[in-house]
């Protein structure tokens, strides 16, 4: 599966980076939106998780642009605490809202129901 990080805390990316592409994902990792929507343009992204509190673009945002220009990406968000824009994410169509410091059986779990569930790429 190809997973995009987008979160500005740089210790999140490289976790995250580590723990799924040693599970055998191909994973990118970007510090802010702008720079997610740009790789998304370039690859084939299947799963996004985005905190939803960054700088220049909120994961709200980046989402709703998501969502405009390829729907069949899956997003996460990542919040470290639950408030009214995690709620709005998850109202906008996001998958689910994991909380800071999250599980990392909890997101392998939630991979594997994606990939078990996701129609295979056209």
């Amino acid at each position: 599966m190809n997973i995009l990080i987008v979160d500005d805390e740089i210790i999140i990316r490289a976790l995250l980076l580590d723990v799924l592409k040693s599970d055998g994902h191909d994973v990118y990792a970007v510090s802010n939106g702008f720079d997610a929507i740009k790789l998304i343009k370039k690859k084939n992204i299947d799963l996004v998780f985005s905190d939803v509190h960054m700088p220049e673009m909120n994961g709200y945002d980046l989402l709703t642009q998501i969502q405009s220009s390829q729907p069949e990406i899956t997003v996460i968000m990542m919040d470290s605490y639950p408030e009214d824009l995690s709620e709005r994410c998850l109202e906008r169509g996001a998958l689910k809202c994991v909380h800071k410091p999250f599980d990392i059986k909890e997101l392998r779990e939630v991979i594997k129901n994606i990939e078990k569930n996701k129609p295979p790429r056209q």
